[in-house]
């Protein structure tokens, strides 16, 4: 448990300051979203709140530093708004030029993108919506932490009644993220960055597949998983506590990644260049018809990445100049050996998640084409043949991804005069 989450506090450190360049064309950022699984009774939040308690000092030593200049800003901006406000005014009444009130937007513009916010880390119950604002607000960047599991309600819909999974696959990418809202100002964050480090209990996991938009979507394939055995019934009730000199040790290291000013591109020395591709390679055969990753190849077509961040996160906590000196050998080595680890914790997740499904619904989805003869259908139809089956037309998604990798059909955009409809190709080759 605490080796999992303890990669996203490493991510947390980094993922605003760092990338890593695999090749020409290939970055990836540092942000991880780890989640551990285990029974209730099992320490979770005990484990999360060591793991994140010297970022919480950070945080509040930070803000009570910026106290003042965070004040001042909001005074500022406000007393400018309302100048502008009043000059607007006295331009309707004939009292003010016109330049007097364009001047004064300016100003009041400038207040506004200057505006100093309280400075936060860490958040843990927040609506898509509230996240992107206090992402933009602390400069793209910011770290989910969640002992309960409650972020995949409010990703379910809890507040909105509908899924938003924008935020969370675009903040992982590293994608662009805008957000355009009626009534409030848009947001516009050209390089998010978003951490998560989450403990659930089993059913929560298991719960995850019967939103097959979670895994059509791709938003399964980016956690890093740790199923952590139960230790209830034969625990030590008397356990050493851990040593001060550990704790200390610990809470300097991560204080001193989180003040930390570098900032840059992270490389692989030549010597880790060839193992990231004998490892690519490696994943590669598993994820093919005959592979153990089959499967879930959208856990395994993420896991090259993934170990690139971790190899990344090491070096930067090893390193006092990561982007001077590139990846050596030895962390790729150890990167690879925690990835070929967090596979295994992976393939037991997905077995809780009833992993297989996909491959269930794909032949139910195979069987109505097969039962509807010819060899092109359009979606609209193939979806009505299945209603009743699946609840919306996307939940048929990810078994027409599974038919589509496996050969068995294209789809195809077709142009109708009007609105462009799809095409489903049977049997395309």
């Amino acid at each position: 448990m605490a080796g999992v989450l303890s990669l996203g506090v490493l991510a947390m450190t980094a993922q605003s300051r760092y990338t890593v360049q695999v090749t020409q064309d290939w970055w990836e950022p540092l942000c991880l979203y780890a989640v551990a699984v285990a029974p209730p009774g099992e320490r979770k939040s005990a484990v999360i709140s060591a793991l994140t308690r010297p970022a919480i000092e950070c945080e509040a030593e930070r803000r009570t530093a910026e106290a003042a200049d965070v004040a001042q800003s909001k005074a500022r901006a406000s007393a400018l708004e309302k100048a502008h406000q009043a000059a607007e005014s006295k331009f309707a009444n004939g009292k003010a030029a016109l330049d007097d009130v364009l001047n004064a937007a300016q100003e009041a513009e400038q207040a506004r993108s200057e505006l100093v916010y309280p400075y936060r880390l860490l958040v843990d119950d927040a609506t898509p919506e509230k996240l992107v604002d206090l992402m933009e607000q602390q400069g793209g960047c910011i770290t989910v932490v969640s002992a309960e599991g409650g972020i995949f309600d409010v990703m379910s819909g809890r507040y909105d009644r509908g899924t938003n999974l924008d935020v969370y696959l675009k903040a992982h990418a590293g994608d662009p993220l805008t957000v355009d809202r009626i009534g409030r100002p848009p947001n516009h964050i050209p390089n998010p960055r978003l951490t998560m480090l989450l403990t659930v209990q089993p059913d929560i996991i298991s719960g995850i597949m019967s939103n097959n938009t979670f895994r059509g979507r791709g938003l399964c394939g980016r956690y890093l998983y740790a199923i952590c055995k139960s230790k209830v019934g034969h625990r030590d009730i008397d356990p050493p506590p851990v040593p001060d000199s550990v704790k200390g040790a610990y809470r300097a290291t991560i204080k001193r990644m989180l003040a930390d000013q570098d900032s840059g591109t992270i490389t692989l020395s030549p010597e880790a260049s060839e193992i990231r591709r004998a490892y690519q390679s490696h994943i590669e055969r598993r994820l093919g018809p005959d592979g153990d990753l089959y499967t879930m190849r959208d856990w395994g077509g993420k896991c090259v990445g993934s170990m690139l961040r971790i190899a990344a996160l090491l070096h930067v906590a090893d390193c006092p100049t990561p982007t001077a000196t590139p990846i050596p050998p030895e962390i790729m080595v150890r990167a690879t050996a925690l990835s070929e680890c967090l596979v295994s914790h992976a393939q037991a997740a997905y077995g809780l998640m009833g992993g297989d499904q996909s491959q269930a619904e794909a032949r139910y989805l195979w069987r109505r084409i097969q039962a509807h003869g010819g060899q092109e259908i359009s979606k609209r139809d193939l979806y009505r043949l299945c209603k009743g089956h699946f609840r919306k037309a996307e939940d048929m998604e990810p078994a027409l991804s599974t038919l589509s990798d496996m050969g068995y059909v294209r789809e195809v955009n077709v142009s109708t005069g009007g609105r462009p409809t799809t095409k489903i190709l049977v049997n395309p080759l």
